[in-house]
């Protein structure tokens, strides 16, 4: 077997989708013999597959540590809070978690890594003004004026580049965690898989 060729089954995060693409993009020149599948999916998903070993590498945000899987951290993502540029709170050096109890939040749905995290680290109980299972969604949200919402900054860099969105300083944010690339620990990669996963790791500055 050519251990340049093969196929590659990948799961992913929606927050990690663009950084993956352009990760796939390069790696695919690098090895024009192989082939890929790329689902992109919520974290309910991401477990049922890694927990039924149903693709060769996950990647995801914060693991499960009740799973028997490796894991390997490669990138930093910070959460942070994005307004309207016309949002008053934007006028504040700072803003307290008490601040946006009284703003509409738009958040992901329950059960998805960011929301857990969100709630875990300030202790936030989101009320579900708006719950929406899309990183885009979230982003067009805010900017149509819906309310206040919780992205990873990755996913927001050309809106804040150009002022459509802005970011809202508030208390315990940025929450920095980070990105793993992750299989199930019973499963053997493939070659193409390991390499994959190496390149991954060593092109994490492809943001």
């Amino acid at each position: 077997l050519d251990p340049e060729a093969g196929h590659l089954q990948i799961a992913v995060a929606t927050t990690t989708n663009s950084f993956v693409s352009r990760v796939l993009a390069k790696f695919k020149k690098e090895y024009p013999k192989m082939t890929f599948f790329l689902e992109v999916t919520n974290r309910k998903s991401l477990l049922e597959k890694l927990n039924n070993n149903e693709t060769d590498l996950v990647i995801m945000g914060e693991p499960p540590v009740d799973m028997p899987l490796i894991t390997k951290p490669f990138m930093e993502n910070p959460l942070i809070v994005i307004a309207h540029p016309d949002h008053p709170l934007l006028k504040n050096k700072n803003n307290s978690i008490k601040a946006l109890n009284n703003e509409t939040l738009i958040t992901r749905e329950q059960g998805s890594g960011t929301r857990i995290t969100i709630e875990r680290i300030t202790g936030m109980k989101f009320n579900s003004d708006i719950e929406i299972n899309s990183n885009e969604a979230i982003i067009e949200a805010v900017q149509a004026g819906l309310g206040i919402g919780f992205v990873s900054k990755h996913t927001v860099k050309l809106e804040l580049q150009n002022g459509i969105i802005k970011q809202l300083n508030t208390d315990k944010f940025p929450i920095t965690r980070h990105w793993y690339v992750v299989h199930h620990a019973k499963s053997k990669l493939s070659p193409i898989a390991q390499r994959f996963k190496d390149f991954i790791v060593e092109n994490s500055n492809l943001q």
